[in-house]
């Protein structure tokens, strides 16, 4: 039983000692072929590396090749370039020795080509100007201008002229150029400018030209001509239609004849000439009128020559009639003899006519109080006309917006009929800026004047909208004044309840500049009190606010 087992196991060894030498064997072999495949990879790299470095020296050799024959052509080029230079060069030199032989022949050969008298021309000479300094200079050089043209004088000629030209004082400027300088037209004129010019007198004449009147014996010639001269040199950068305007204006108002004045002031000429032709067809018919009342009548037997001369005098008087009352009406307006002073409590006159009232009397601008002093406010009131209610901007509304891009406060006044923007803000606005006559003004409800500098055809913005509209220009307080005219043209809505204006859909907020009077309130009156109209007085009253009254 042992001995059996003992076979057993040694044959499983022997089974497995066999196993394990062919497996020896297998493994021996599976090595000896991976040795040969590695082999065989091996002279395959070498032969593609064998064939890459012969199409390398391939390629190499291709663009070697390539570049010796651009190489070469170019070298052919520039060879037959610098054959054709020379070729040019000499063709060239050959030209040119030519055109100096037949210029030096020329030279050499006399002109003797005929006049002809219709095709010879000889520019007119004209002799040169001396300037000293007591006349214009803008004269002078208009004048020197229209010679050195007609002399046919450049630049550097002009130079040499003017400054041979110049005497007494003006020859002093030359002191302040330097000599390299002598030649340069533009500086020696700048320098005479800047000494004699007219452009620094520009305030002295727009003040001569406002103190201008007639003197006794002038003629309305002689004026108007004045006037022109003084309109060219104090308004030169406005437009021609704005000096025609102004010209006019202030030729009337240098007329010293009452009538003759208020005749032509009716006529609203647009230009200088047509209120100087009004004026002296006017003083000719009031000549001739005055000098018919000394001339005894004579009977004229011809009925037409009878019924032309009264429908002459006829004509006078209803001209003289319309003048009388035009004057009357200035100097005495319609008064009711009944009306009360609400200041001295007399009749016959008005508050704004009271000889009691002290020079810092209260004053009623555009139907809102302004200025006044009272006893709560102790200080000096602004300079500028106050539109806004009680001391400008601590009990007024105000719109936040701008005028042509220019943002600042407008106040809302339904008071007043004019809007208003104040001066300073306008002189911001020159190109929109359009000049008037010193002597347009606004009266006031007291009777009062204040004076308009110009208008703005102003873009004014308010909220999300634009609005185009035609602004006065003032001495005022506030900015901007938002008044009737505006309201009205954009049917403008204003709830003071709310505090809003509203136009087209668009409500827009408006605001207090004070902080202790940002709330709206309502005043009572303690007694029922009339105010007769043209009239103004104060009255009692207390105010209420949302809880009751104060």
């Amino acid at each position: 039983m042992v001995n059996t087992r003992s076979q057993t196991k040694m044959a499983d060894n022997a089974d497995l000692l066999v196993l394990l030498a062919e497996m020896k064997k297998s493994m021996e072999k599976g090595h000896e072929e991976m040795k040969k495949g590695h082999e065989e990879m091996k002279n395959q790299i070498q032969g593609v590396k064998g064939k890459i470095e012969k199409v390398r020296n391939e390629v190499q050799g291709k663009i070697e090749e390539v570049e010796g024959k651009v190489q070469r052509k170019i070298e052919e080029v520039e060879d037959k370039v610098q054959v054709n230079m020379e070729e040019v060069e000499e063709k060239v030199q050959v030209r040119i020795g030519d055109l100096e032989k037949r210029l030096s022949e020329l030279e050499d050969r006399p002109i003797n080509f005929p006049a002809n008298p219709d095709l010879t021309y000889s520019r007119p000479t004209v002799k040169s100007l001396t300037f000293d300094g007591q006349t214009s200079w803008t004269v002078f050089k208009t004048q020197f201008d229209v010679v050195s043209s007609a002399n046919g004088w450049n630049n550097f000629v002009k130079a040499s002229q003017l400054v041979t030209s110049l005497r007494g004082s003006s020859a002093e400027v030359l002191q302040e150029i330097p000599s390299d300088k002598l030649t340069d037209l533009t500086k020696i004129e700048n320098a005479l400018e800047a000494r004699l010019g007219d452009s620094h007198l520009t305030q002295f004449y727009r003040t001569e030209l406002k103190t201008r009147r007639k003197k006794p014996g002038e003629s309305l010639q002689v004026l108007a001509a004045d006037v022109e001269r003084l309109m060219r040199l104090a308004y030169a950068e406005c437009p021609q239609d704005v000096r025609d305007s102004l010209a006019a204006q202030y030729f009337v108002d240098a007329i010293r004849d009452e009538d003759t004045q208020h005749a032509t002031r009716l006529m609203d000429a647009k230009d200088l000439k047509s209120a100087l032709a009004y004026s002296m067809k006017y003083e000719a018919v009031k000549t001739v009128s005055k000098a018919s009342r000394n001339v005894r009548s004579k009977e004229i037997e011809d009925g037409t020559g009878r019924e032309k001369d009264e429908k002459f005098d006829c004509l006078l008087k209803t001209l003289e009639k319309l003048l009388n009352s035009h004057v009357a009406g200035k100097k005495s307006p319609l008064r009711n003899p009944n009306v009360t002073c609400w200041k001295c409590n007399k009749n016959g006159h008005v508050q704004r006519e009271c000889q009691t009232i002290s020079p810092n009397r209260e004053k009623l601008m555009y139907g809102r109080l302004t200025g006044r002093r009272l006893p709560f406010l102790n200080k000096a009131p602004e300079e500028g006309l106050k539109v806004s209610a009680l001391c400008g901007g601590r009990n007024g509304l105000y719109l936040e917006g701008s005028i042509c891009g220019i943002p600042c406060l407008m106040l809302v006044d339904t008071g007043a009929n004019v809007t208003l923007v104040r001066t300073d803000l306008a002189q911001k606005l020159k190109e929109n800026f359009i000049y008037t006559a010193p002597n347009i003004s606004l009266k006031t409800a007291t009777g009062e004047k204040a004076e308009i500098h110009g208008k703005l055809d102003a873009t004014i913005e308010g909220g999300s909208r634009k609005f185009q509209h035609r602004i006065y220009v003032a001495d005022i307080t506030d900015p901007c004044t938002i008044c009737l005219d505006f309201l009205q043209k954009f049917n403008f809505t204003v709830d003071l309840e709310k505090n809003e204006i509203r136009t087209g859909g668009e409500e827009i907020s408006l605001f207090s500049a004070s902080a202790e009077h940002s709330k709206l309130c309502s005043v009572l009156a303690k007694e029922k009190t009339t105010i007769p109209a043209r009239s103004e007085c104060l009255i009692q009253g207390v105010q209420i606010r949302r809880n009751g009254l104060s």
